[in-house]
């Protein structure tokens, strides 16, 4: 597991500090010892300075939810939850069991879920970005120069990535099979035995992928922008974190700063426009 840690003021960091505030009442006044205790004690007791831990976790997405916690999902959430006020203790895992924790209420929040990934989650107010999602399939499953569109879909054999639910998230009507990783999915639609493979367009951008694409000569295409949300535990704390959440994702976007923010991210979209199929016409 990796985690941010927020930091103590200098004041108060080391043991001669700690060991002080354990003599402060006694101390005379004026002393290192009297005063130090004395901002220990308004720290600790004033609810101002208490600081949340919460748990996050997350599917490795390069550029979105890099290993050493940067990428533009880190930092938005930095920028909606101050450091003041929360401790996040981040875990990187695969996307399934992300869900299932914040399900089972053994972690407050998962990034980038969809509408239909989230049945059993409290959704944020606002998608806090969009998924491209790409058909990749042989050359000769359609017509020469013509790409496959979202509506071609249903009568093909379809595949995405486990937990991922594209089939209802794209408001298909249809099933479809789940593969553990992208490499299995391209070679699965290579060899014939799916004629599609839905995955979302950084996946296939990452360099093995796009290697992989290039070598078994299949052809993309984007059927549809997806948008996806911040999903929180049904429990008190997951409640609560929401509706801060919504909250300061509301006024930043009213004061300008989400849209800065996007523009710095140009991977990322502040997607309050795009349509979402599991509960509109696409």
């Amino acid at each position: 597991m990796m985690t941010t840690m927020v930091q103590l003021p200098a004041i108060f960091r080391g043991d001669r500090c700690f060991a002080f505030a354990t003599r402060w009442m006694t101390a005379r006044p004026g002393g290192k010892s009297f005063w130090c205790g004395v901002l220990l004690g308004l720290l600790f007791a004033t609810p101002g300075w208490a600081v949340e831990q919460i748990r996050l976790v997350t599917k490795h997405w390069p550029g979105y939810t890099n290993a050493d916690l940067s990428g533009g999902y880190f930092e938005l959430v930095k920028l909606v939850l101050p450091a003041e006020q929360y401790q996040i203790n981040t875990e990187l895992t695969n996307f399934n069991r992300a869900i299932v924790l914040v399900q089972k209420q053994q972690a407050e929040f998962v990034l980038a879920v969809t509408r239909v990934d989230g049945k059993q989650l409290l959704l944020s107010e606002f998608p806090i970005d969009a998924d491209t999602i790409v058909a990749v399939y042989r050359a000769q499953l359609a017509p020469a120069k013509t790409l496959l569109q979202r509506a071609d879909l249903p009568q093909y054999r379809l595949a995405w990535d486990l937990a991922y639910n594209y089939g209802q998230a794209l408001g298909l009507g249809t099933t479809g099979f789940e593969v553990s990783s992208v490499s299995q999915g391209l070679e699965l639609v290579s060899k014939g035995r799916v004629d599609v493979y839905l995955a979302e367009q950084a996946e296939l951008n990452d360099p093995a992928a796009a290697k992989l694409l290039q070598q078994l000569k299949l052809t993309q295409g984007v059927v549809q922008q997806l948008p996806v949300y911040v999903g929180f535990s049904r429990s008190t704390r997951g409640l609560k974190l929401k509706r801060y959440w919504d909250q300061q994702f509301r006024r930043l976007m009213q004061q300008g700063a989400l849209q800065d923010f996007y523009q710095r991210h140009p991977g990322m979209v502040l997607a309050t426009e795009v349509p979402d199929c599991a509960v509109s016409i696409c």
